[in-house]
């Protein structure tokens, strides 16, 4: 019985297709299973996420002077280094400077050395405090504290390594309108000579050139004057924040020119 005339199959055609039917959706059951068991094996299992890990600002890698800085030192005189100094770190350090002037910290700038150090505001307007692991100790700050690290290390890194105990630093603002004219950090015949390297770090935030207070580094054979026989030779440096300025204390005499903005400086 073929049952033609209404288009079914054979039943033992039925009975066959049906049979392959089920066979290949067995099958297709089977692979899809051991497919995905293969495929889990080689999804490895997700671990927790560890937290991540962030420096703080506190923790950076020191600032050091390069080979090649030192090398212009000696060579120079001087060198010049921008972005010496974390904008972080210079952040802080202004701040320090404001609360340590709130609290009367700040003198006024005098000039001269030992017995002679007098008031002048005719050569210096400005105000200072000096820094240093043993001064301070009433209002400790970890910023300073930072800042005495990297000077530790500076020191050792100059080409005549310095005794840190021989050393001194300080805080120098300039109000608006402060000046120091044209000096010399070491002085013949006083304790000054002593000084073997003088060192200038800016913390000045966004410095325009309209604000003026420009380090000016004079060439010129002369000591607190300009020789007459003559003519001007200068290197300017504006007092943006975190440029560090070393120099020799007795070849380089300069001068902080008038400021028309807060300016500070280490």
């Amino acid at each position: 019985m073929f049952a033609k005339e209404t288009g079914d199959p054979p039943s033992i055609i039925r009975f066959y297709l049906l049979t392959m039917a089920r066979f290949t959706i067995f099958n297709l059951f089977i692979f899809s299973s051991l497919f995905l068991n293969k495929v889990k094996c080689f999804v490895p299992k997700l671990k927790p996420a560890r937290p991540s890990l962030f420096l703080s600002s506190t923790s950076t890698t020191l600032p050091r002077i390069s080979q090649n800085d030192l090398q212009e030192l000696v060579t120079n005189g001087y060198v010049i280094i921008p972005n010496f100094l974390p904008e972080h770190l210079q952040e802080s350090l202004r701040q320090d400077i404001q609360s340590l002037r709130g609290g009367d910290k700040f003198k006024i700038a005098k000039i001269g050395q030992d017995s002679t150090n007098t008031l002048n505001t005719d050569i210096r307007v400005a105000e200072t405090c000096f820094l240093g692991a043993n001064k301070l100790t009433d209002v400790p700050n970890p910023s300073r504290s930072n800042l005495y690290t990297i000077f530790d290390q500076l020191l050792k890194d100059l080409p005549q390594p310095l005794d840190p105990n021989l050393s001194e630093f300080l805080y120098a603002y300039y109000p608006k309108g402060g000046f120091y004219r044209r000096h010399r950090d070491a002085i013949p015949g006083s304790a000054s000579t002593l000084r073997k390297f003088s060192l200038l770090l800016y913390l000045n935030k966004d410095w325009q050139e309209n604000n003026g207070g420009r380090l000016r580094l004079h060439m010129d054979s002369g000591g607190d004057f300009l020789p007459e026989s003559e003519e001007a030779n200068f290197r300017d440096v504006d007092p943006c924040g975190g440029t560090l300025v070393l120099f020799e204390s007795d070849k380089l005499p300069h001068e902080v020119l008038d400021t028309q903005a807060e300016r500070m400086a280490i």
